[in-house]
Parts: structure tokens; C-alpha cells; sequence
């Protein structure tokens, strides 16, 4: 089968690897379409140590099972015996996997092997640009599952990627009163001004701190930080009203320095969120197949044969672009084994 190999820092290319073998409880998926996550982009630069070359990176697909039905699959993994499984915090599962991830290969490919627990039957109305987002939305709601926010709320969204544009779609379908959103992309940030945001500031510029802290007024009740950067982190804290939420999200950086004296005296409480349970998956599929989020305006397909070039496009010169699908087109090639 075709592969997108990961092989060094910024370089993957594509080679014919063995079709995965099928073990006892799993099912084999022909992958028609495979999205590309911030967490790809982490391991194509060379930052993720779970991610080492060769590898087959990816984990978000639609594609089909041998019988035919259209599917997607939830790539997180878990024992299901821990006490984090058995109390419905599967994300926490002390031995969880996902796939591109150690030892486990990824959606990048023609074939993958994944157990039959992880698969979800997606209906035909659903187009397979929006059915890709299921993965990412569900980092989304179990966000929100956490913060539970109060009615009217007013949020800020540190970040206008993927995960930040599903962050404002998403507050939009339960009562947000406004969103800010700040960034340093303004092709990003006219992007998200187009799904509703409220507001946007460019933080690249010299006022743009100065112009975020104007919109904030006495602060938001929960700021999510999408991005994960040290600065995108202590602007998260900065535009928090007293005894707000700060949500941290991104993972862009391993260790940052946060004004904690001054956190701790203006009450914020802090949540961090991590993945989702296949409860959250669930919801965001059905989300996703009632239209209420989408991004396909602003999303780009390329052929796996492309992976290099939307690699880069990603790391490089991303533009208005939020998600970036390769287009694979094995589930047109299924074969019985």
C-alpha cells in the first residue's frame, strides 16, 4: 500500500509499505481521506518525541470497512480495564495510544488496522470535509463538557487555527455572547471574523496587546488558549476577568513562565483539557452531521503524493487555510481479504 513516511525533521515521502495485519478484534479501514493535525505538524518538525522517524504519521480518517459502510474512527485508544476507563475518563487511560503516535501506525496511508470498538458509521449525507472534523470537534467538546460555562458567557480565543475556529463555532451553538479572537495571522484572524467572531486583534502589532486588553474590558469568563505558545498562555491569564476560566489546550510549548502572584489574587481557576472520551466523539459527530460546524470554506485538499507540499504550506505559508485534508482513495480500492 501507498504510505506518507516520516523520515526526517520537514521531510516525509511516500513508499509502498506492507498492508497492516488484522488482529482479533480489530477491523481494516480503507482510508478515503486523512486530516492533518497540529500534532502531525509537532512531529513533522522534529518537536515530538513520541514521534519518531520512520513513521506514518496521522490520526483523523473517513474512509470505508471491506462490507462497504462509510465510516470514522476514534484514533485514541484505551485499555478499557483501568479506573480511568471504567469511570468514563477514557482520555486518561494510564497505557491509552493513538495512532501515528510510539508504535502505532498512522492515517497517512492506504489501510489502517484499528479495533472495532474505535469505529463509528457515518451517514452518506454527511460530506466526508466535515465528517474529518469529528476528532478535532471532539477536543472541542470536552472542553466545554469541563468548563460547563455559565448562560451568556463572553470568551476569548487565544489562537485562530483549527482548534480555535472549532472553539468559536462550537460556543456560537450554545449561548455565547461575544468572542475575541487574537492571533498573529491576519489571514486567520479575517477568516474567523467571518464565522462571527466579535472581535479580532492582530497581536503582531506594537498595539496589539494594548488593543486586546480594550476589548476585554473587566475580562472574559473563560479564555481558552488554543495555541499553546509561552506568550499565547499568559495572554489567556491577562484577558480573564477575576474569577473566570482560563482553559490551557494547546501544547505548543513543553514548559512557559505564567504571572501566577497575580492569577492567585484575581481568583482564576484553571482547566486543563486533554483529548476526549468516545461520549465527547459521539457528540461531536452528531454536531457534525447536523451542520452545526464546519470548515470546509477554509479547508485545502491535496494527495497523499502532496504530503510534503501541505506539510509545508502548513508550517510555512498556511494563509487563511484551518484544515488541510490529504486525499488518499483506497476506500474506492476495496478489497476483500
Amino acid at each position: 500500500m501507498r504510505a506518507l513516511v516520516y523520515h526526517a525533521p520537514k521531510k516525509v515521502d511516500i513508499e509502498d509499505r506492507p498492508r497492516p495485519h488484522v488482529e482479533e478484534g480489530e477491523v481494516e479501514v480503507a482510508i478515503e481521506i486523512a486530516g492533518v493535525c497540529g500534532s502531525d505538524i509537532s512531529g513533522f518538525l522534529g518537536h515530538s518525541v513520541r514521534r519518531q522517524p520512520p513513521m506514518v504519521l496521522g490520526h483523523e480518517l473517513v474512509g470505508r470497512l471491506a462490507d462497504g459502510r462509510r465510516v470514522v474512527a476514534n484514533p485514541l485508544i484505551s485499555c478499557g480495564r483501568c479506573s480511568a476507563c471504567l469511570s468514563g475518563t477514557q482520555n486518561l487511560c494510564a497505557s491509552w495510544r493513538l495512532l501515528g503516535m510510539d508504535q502505532t501506525p498512522g492515517t497517512f496511508a492506504e489501510f489502517i488496522a484499528i479495533p472495532c470498538t474505535q469505529i463509528y458509521d457515518i451517514p452518506d449525507s454527511l460530506p466526508s470535509t466535515r465528517a474529518i472534523l469529528t476528532e478535532p470537534l471532539a477536543n472541542v467538546v470536552h472542553l466545554f463538557r469541563l468548563v460547563a460555562p455559565p448562560p451568556f458567557f463572553r470568551m476569548a480565543i487565544v489562537g485562530a487555527g483549527t482548534m480555535g475556529a472549532l472553539a468559536l463555532l462550537t460556543a456560537q451553538t450554545i449561548g455565547v455572547q461575544d468572542v475575541l479572537v487574537v492571533d498573529v495571522n491576519d489571514q486567520r484572524l479575517e477568516a474567523v471574523l467571518g464565522m462571527g467572531a466579535n472581535a479580532v486583534v492582530s497581536i503582531n502589532l506594537p498595539t496589539g496587546r494594548h488593543d486586546a486588553m480594550k476589548v476585554a474590558g473587566s475580562g472574559f469568563d473563560i479564555v481558552l488558549d488554543a495555541s499553546g505558545s509561552a506568550s499565547a498562555r499568559q495572554m489567556a491569564f491577562d484577558l480573564c476577568r477575576p474569577g473566570g476560566q482560563v482553559v490551557l489546550l494547546g501544547m505548543g510549548h513543553q514548559c512557559s513562565e505564567v504571572d501566577f502572584v497575580t492569577s492567585i489574587r484575581r481568583e482564576i481557576r484553571v482547566v486543563m483539557s486533554f483529548a476526549y472520551t468516545p461520549a465527547d466523539f459521539e457528540r461531536a459527530l452528531s454536531l457534525l452531521i447536523a451542520g452545526k460546524v464546519d470548515l470546509t470554506p477554509w479547508t485545502v485538499h491535496l494527495p497523499l503524493e502532496q504530503g510534503q507540499e501541505a506539510l509545508d504550506m502548513i508550517t510555512q505559508a498556511p494563509g487563511a487555510t484551518l484544515k488541510v485534508v490529504l486525499s488518499v482513495g483506497a476506500s474506492h480500492e476495496i478489497a476483500q481479504r
